[in-house]
Formats: structure tokens, C-alpha cells, sequence
């Protein structure tokens, strides 16, 4: 114990001398060299002060061990190895450990940041200089509803990507407030995008290894809102142009019957009036006579002046009389259409708004299928359903004909009207038509003055060749 208590400041002054003369060195090195310096140390102090001897000496008490057959200095040779070999492997243990560690810090880094990645609502892409997805989360996939087969995103932008690369070079970094994106599906999408350039690193000897990291927040319904706001604006204004223009035509039309028929006839009255008071009364006899035809006359003429502006028979009749007359007149002018008529409200009172709306639906469909339609046949269905327990009136009008194309504006107010008296209900009307595939019209007017859950606007049809247009 003695012995091993002088050795052990040797060895911690040997090691603070390492430190001080050799402290740029590694310490596995610096461990080597107070090695070295302690088995030299060791052998010249047992060549000057004679230790072996004195050892020997001493080892004699234990001749049957044979411990004077170890020489002194491999014996501190193999104590400085056998400190040197735990040095290192708690070097080695502690430098595993860290690794671990690190390694755990790096999973749990990169778990986060795919979490983030992909949880993100903007759609996040990597692309090369040729278009080339390298990496992308699930917005992206979401927004642009790419293919499996697809691994170029230079089809879904609508410009040219050669140009836009050399820009992007340029500026750096190029934004768009509104960027269609071109989908697989077919479906419209709008997009807010920022494009950033990262240029390759220096040290890196691959050509293509400078990337366009690409950001896309999708806008399509709010877009979708807009155009749609856009276009009911526009057909708004036209409504409102032609509800003028109507009303200056009504007005008109009500001026001239008044003044040709009414006026006229009222005139003569007035005249024979003047005259019966002075003739005599065979003459008086003649006069009452003809006051009495122009009176009727004047009676004809304000009937069909009513007839004109407000449908008789839906006050005598109510709706389905109404229609059912209506539909009776409309027959007897185009006889080559076979018309299928089924009318039932279940009893239901029906207000005045409604039945009056109803009927100018009905009539303004059959005015455009006369003009339009060249159809063949048509069904008109008029009856009282419940949509979530709320009675609602349902109109459909359908035919055969040569249909039309949804997607294209059009300036007729004929429609329009139809939607807007519809929608004044707090009903929903609804187009569906194709090019050779007929027309459908719906309208539902809620009976209980309750607004029906309204369903989100469709754009596009299921079927093939139809195109669907619906409002709310």
C-alpha cells in the first residue's frame, strides 16, 4: 500500500506535465506519452537508486510466488497499460453513449420535422431545374392531385417553365396572387404560390443540384366564390337593364291599348252621349245600341289587358289550374311535342307569391323550349316533398331537346329570371344540360318560410357531357 501511494502523484505529475507540454494533443496521445515518460522515469530511477535490488530484497519473504522474476520496469509498464486500456474504454463508453444520444436527438429532429412537413396546410415541394419532384408533403399531393405515375410538376403550371427558371435565377424569388394550377382530374384549382431558387453549393460537382423550393396555398374556393359573385353580378346587371327594358315595353304596350282600343271606344261613347240628348227617339233607339257594343268593346279590352299582366286563373283556379290551362294553350301551338304533365300539391294552401313564381316558371320554360329546344317531348312535374321534414314545392321541367352548354355565359334573362324569382322564395333552383342531352330544370320553394340547408354549388356533372350548374 505503501509502494502504491508514492506511485500514484508520479503518475498525476507525469499526466499534469502532459497536459502542460503537450495540451494541443489528442489524449489518447497525451496518455501515450505519460506512458512512455513514466516506464522511462521508472527505469532511470531504478538504474540510479538500485530499486531492482532493493526489491529483490524485499521478495525474497515470497521466493514460492517467483515475484523477483518480474522485472520492475515491465511491471510499471504493464500498470501504465493497463490505466492507458480503461482510459480508453470509458473514452469509448462515454463516446457511444453520446452518439446514442445524438442519434436519438437526430430521430426525434427529423420525426418533427416530418410532422410538420406533412401537417403543414401550405403544399410544400422541392423541384429541380427540369421540373422534377425530389421531395413533397400531403397538401401538395392534396392541392394538385397528382398521379402515382407522375414525377414532374412542370404540367401543372400554366406558363412556360424554360422562361420561368430563367426569371426565377434572376430575381431569386418570384410570388403569384393567383396561379391556376392544371390537375389530372380536370377539376379547377387556384393556387397563391411563392417560388424560391436555391443555387447549388460550391463544394458540390453535380450540375443539377441547384433546387426551386415551391410554397402553394390553395385559393380554389375562394376563387371559385369570386367567379361565381362575378357572374351573378353580371347577370344582375343584364336582369336589371332587361327588367327596364320590359317595363318601358309594358308601359308602352299598356299606352297603346289604352289609347287604340280603350280611348277610342270611350271617345265614341262620349260622342253618342252628346248626340242622344238631341235625337229624337227612334234615333235614341240606334245610339243605345251602339254605346252598348263599344262598351263592350272597352270591357274586351281591359280583360285582355288583366290577362296581360296578372294570369286570371290562378286566382279562380289556383296554381294547378293554372298551369293545367296553361300548359292546354301551349299544346294546341306546337302540336308535334308530346307533353307528360303530372301536377299534385297534396292539398297544400299555397301563397300568393309562391303560386304566382311557380307559374312564371312553368311559362318561361315552355317560351324557351318553343324557341330553343326543338324537343320532341317534355315532362313538367309540379307536386309538394319534404326535404328534412320541411315541406317544399318542387317544379321540374324537362325535355328531350338539343340541351345547351352550361359552362359558356350566355345573355339571355330568361334563366336568370327563373333563379332570381326562385331565390326570392328562399328556394334553390337548379340547370343541369348538355349538348344533345336535354335540360333539366328544378326549382324547391320551402312552404313554412324555412330556408332549406343550402348544399354546396356544383360546377361539373358525373355524367359525361353534362355540365352542372346549381345555386342556392
Amino acid at each position: 500500500m505503501h509502494s502504491y501511494n508514492r506511485s500514484t502523484p508520479v503518475v498525476n505529475v507525469t499526466h499534469k506535465f502532459g497536459k502542460l507540454k503537450f495540451g494541443k494533443l489528442s489524449r489518447p496521445a497525451q496518455d501515450t506519452l505519460i506512458v512512455i515518460a513514466g516506464v522511462i522515469l521508472t527505469f532511470v530511477c531504478s538504474s540510479e537508486f538500485d530499486l531492482a535490488e532493493r526489491i529483490n530484497a524485499w521478495l525474497l519473504t515470497y521466493e514460492y510466488a517467483q515475484l523477483d522474476e518480474i522485472p520492475l520496469t515491465l511491471f510499471v509498464f504493464v500498470l501504465f497499460s493497463v490505466w492507458f486500456g480503461q482510459r480508453r474504454m470509458r473514452e469509448i463508453h462515454a463516446e457511444i453513449q453520446r452518439r446514442k444520444q445524438t442519434e436519438l436527438q437526430l430521430s426525434n429532429s427529423q420525426l418533427l420535422y416530418k410532422t410538420l412537413f406533412d401537417g403543414d396546410l401550405t403544399g410544400n415541394v422541392v423541384l429541380d431545374l427540369n421540373g422534377n419532384i425530389g421531395m413533397h408533403n400531403r397538401a401538395f399531393d392534396r392541392i394538385c392531385r397528382l398521379l402515382t405515375t407522375d414525377s414532374n410538376a412542370r404540367r401543372l403550371f400554366a406558363f412556360d417553365w424554360a422562361e420561368f427558371v430563367i426569371q426565377l435565377q434572376h430575381h431569386q424569388e418570384i410570388n403569384f396572387s393567383k396561379l391556376q394550377i392544371q390537375r389530372p382530374d380536370g377539376l379547377p384549382c387556384y393556387v397563391g404560390a411563392r417560388f424560391v431558387y436555391v443555387p447549388a453549393e460550391e463544394n458540390t460537382q453535380e450540375k443539377n443540384s441547384a433546387a426551386i423550393h415551391g410554397y402553394l396555398v390553395d385559393m380554389t374556393e375562394q376563387c371559385l366564390v369570386e367567379l361565381d359573385l362575378e357572374r351573378t353580378l353580371n347577370e344582375n346587371r343584364i336582369l336589371a337593364r332587361h327588367a327596364m327594358q320590359v317595363q318601358e315595353q309594358e308601359r308602352k304596350y299598356i299606352a297603346s291599348e289604352i289609347h287604340d282600343e280603350t280611348g277610342q271606344y270611350l271617345t265614341a261613347i262620349r260622342m253618342d252621349a252628346l248626340a242622344l240628348q238631341k235625337s229624337t227617339p227612334a234615333q235614341a233607339n240606334v245610339i243605345a245600341v251602339r254605346i252598348a257594343s263599344n262598351t263592350q268593346h272597352v270591357q274586351q279590352s281591359i280583360r285582355v289587358l288583366i290577362k296581360h299582366l296578372r294570369p286570371p286563373a290562378l286566382d279562380s283556379l289556383g296554381l294547378i289550374g293554372a298551369v293545367e290551362r296553361l300548359i292546354n294553350d301551349w299544346k294546341k301551338l306546337n302540336t308535334q311535342v308530346e307533353c307528360h304533365v303530372q301536377l299534385d300539391t297534396n292539398e297544400h294552401a299555397l301563397s300568393e307569391d309562391i303560386n304566382i313564381v311557380a307559374f312564371r316558371v312553368v311559362q318561361e320554360a315552355l317560351t324557351n323550349i318553343t324557341r330553343h329546344a326543338q324537343a320532341s317531348e317534355i315532362w313538367i312535374d309540379i307536386q309538394v316533398i319534404k326535404r328534412q321534414e320541411v315541406p317544399m314545392l318542387q317544379i321540374e321541367i324537362r325535355d328531350n331537346g338539343k340541351g345547351m352548354d352550361t359552362t359558356q355565359s350566355t345573355e339571355g334573362v330568361g334563366l336568370v329570371g327563373m333563379r332570381e324569382r326562385v331565390e326570392s322564395q328562399h328556394g334553390s333552383f337548379k340547370l343541369m344540360s348538355g349538348l344533345d342531352a336535354g335540360t333539366l330544370i328544378t326549382g324547391l320553394i320551402p312552404l313554412q318560410g324555412q330556408r332549406p340547408p343550402s348544399s354546396r354549388p356544383a360546377t361539373l356533372s358525373s355524367d359525361s357531357g353534362v355540365n352542372e350548374y346549381a345555386t342556392s
